[in-house]
């Protein structure tokens, strides 16, 4: 298991000092915050015109192929975006990490499903964050050390050797994977048609409604870390250490992925994601009051704090409901990762839009008090159990 999660970390590096340059990037050729927004919500509208794609041909999905998917796509990614300058370059790159973001999370949910009872699938995922959390720490900081006036090459080259690293232990992995005694999966439902699909997609959205919803929060406000937070970080307030600000957001993760387990199954998967997400909003609303850089990184790790217990728990719950319907897990992923790429669609352009018009900061604490009102309302709507019925 551990191989797995050390591969995440080297990958998440990569993935990390990509997602802090995008911005700057794309800035640096003159577009605007709203279209910097638009451009990189492209990304999750590729993946999630893909998600509807994979969940009718994605026939036998297993974590091995798809992690040699996410380093295919990965390695195209870097190469295309290192020669980004036109708007059709970026989108043809966002598409690509749209795609591969998609592969890593089925990936990710199948390897867990496999390898480790239902009871421990939380305490999996929490320790997953910790090895991801990691290395998206460790990513702004080489990024900001690295970049001068203007994007140059070496965040791209470092994050090559991360790639590079990741695509060894997974050789690794992908050789011990064979030895290793799987759980049972079934995947021998007959071929279906377009209608069947829809009304798998209707039943699972229909019941699980509260916990998409909720998922679709969770990355809205991760979108709107990555998008703005580099503008923040790299705006002169926090000269060479700019990544600070995005560590504050991710170095919690670190400590509560190891007893994030424990809270959840003693209050529930469900309740814990939703309650600890809206205090961390709650949090975030204050993000406008924060005037030194001190401030910012406070009410950062503060909310992170909360939100990053929301992350595994909520993923526990999926990993459940993917056990539990193990003959239509391609469905369920899909219909999971449709939700975050609407998140992540929204997300940049959301934030680019009330960045432009009221301020980097102020967007956060408008988000905040957004998702405060919404989790009020999830809180009515979410029913104590949830039985999946296809």
């Amino acid at each position: 298991m551990y191989r797995a999660f050390t591969m995440v970390f080297f990958w998440s590096i990569f993935d990390g000092i990509l997602t802090y340059i995008l911005p700057l990037l794309i800035s640096e050729q003159g577009f605007s915050k709203i279209e910097m927004g638009v451009i990189l919500g492209s990304s999750s509208f590729a993946g999630a015109v893909f998600d509807v794609v994979v969940s009718k041909y994605l026939k036998t999905p297993h974590y091995r192929s798809l992690y040699a998917n996410v380093f295919l796509l990965s390695f195209s990614f870097l190469g295309i975006l290192y020669f980004g300058s036109t708007i059709w370059v970026f989108l043809l790159a966002m598409a690509l990490w749209g795609i591969y973001w998609d592969f890593f999370h089925f990936a990710n949910f199948d390897f867990i499903s496999r390898a480790l009872p239902q009871k421990e699938h939380t305490s999996a995922f929490g320790i997953l964050g910790i090895f991801q959390s990691l290395g998206v720490l460790i990513a702004p900081i080489l990024a900001g050390i690295v970049i001068g006036e203007v994007v140059n090459s070496k965040p791209f080259i470092i994050s090559g050797v991360m790639l590079l690293l990741s695509l060894i232990v997974f050789v690794g992995l992908y050789k011990q994977s064979f030895k290793r005694k799987e759980l049972p999966v079934i995947h021998d439902r007959s071929k279906s048609h377009w209608m069947r699909e829809f009304r798998v997609w209707t039943a699972i959205v229909r019941q699980l409604a509260p916990v998409l919803v909720l998922t679709f929060l969770i990355y809205i406000t991760e979108a709107f870390i990555w998008t703005i937070g580099p503008l923040i970080a790299e705006s002169g307030q926090f000269g060479k250490f700019g990544g600070l600000l995005l560590v504050a957001y991710s170095f919690p993760t670190l400590i509560i992925g190891w007893f994030v387990g424990k809270i959840a199954n003693r209050f529930g998967k469900k309740r814990t994601a939703l309650y600890s997400f809206l205090i961390g909003s709650v949090v975030f609303s204050f993000f406008m009051f924060a005037q030194s850089p001190t401030q910012m990184i406070i009410v950062i790790g503060f909310a992170s704090t909360f939100i990053g217990i929301s992350f595994p728990a909520l993923s526990g719950a999926y990993a459940d409901y993917i056990t539990e319907t193990q003959s239509y897990e391609k469905e369920m992923q899909s219909v999971i990762d449709v939700f975050y790429n609407i998140g992540w669609i929204l997300g940049p352009m959301l934030a680019g839009l009330l960045a432009q018009a009221f301020g980097n900061a102020q967007s956060f604490s408008i988000l905040g008090v957004i998702s405060v009102i919404m989790c009020f309302i999830l809180i009515l709507k979410m029913p104590k159990k949830i039985k999946l019925k296809i």
